[in-house]
């Protein structure tokens, strides 16, 4: 679908669109989750918001699995994206109830620096406990805005 604007004809951003896809918790999934968040966003004409993205999707798939890896636990994470036309969401679930702690790491830590980063890349950020009722765990959401067309 394309709007027309004067002469020029410019792709139309999609009303609402979502994908979503349940991985190991295994290290080698967060270039997986990448490279999947990567094609969504080409497939519904978002390529100006890939970076952070794909940036906040590798942050909070690597805590799932790593959460889920000390915890001792062999159970998948979800990962979904959802986008309007004003924004991004981005919900990683996994199976550990536990809230994920920002860490205060100095200048020489190599770990430490993925929900600073989260936060600023993204509007904002929130974290829910799931009740053992539907299902457990906890969802890490964060909302990436999207440039306005001028």
């Amino acid at each position: 679908m394309k709007t027309k604007t004067g002469t020029d004809a410019i792709p139309a951003r999609p009303r609402c669109r979502s994908d979503s896809v349940e991985l190991s918790a295994h290290p080698a999934v967060v270039s997986q989750a990448r490279l999947r968040s990567r094609l969504a966003l080409r497939g519904w004409g978002l390529e100006e918001a890939a970076d952070a993205v794909v940036q906040v999707v590798s942050e909070l798939v690597g805590n799932a699995v790593e959460a889920s890896r000390e915890a001792g636990l062999s159970s998948g994470i979800r990962v979904t994206l959802t986008a309007d036309e004003e924004a991004i969401l981005i919900a990683v679930w996994d199976a550990v109830p536990l809230l994920p702690i920002p860490d205060s790491p100095d200048l020489d830590s190599e770990h430490g620096r993925g929900l600073l980063l989260v936060d600023a890349l993204a509007e904002w950020r929130d974290v829910r406990v799931i009740p053992a009722s539907c299902g457990g765990g906890k969802l890490v959401r964060a909302k990436i805005v999207l440039p306005q067309p001028r």
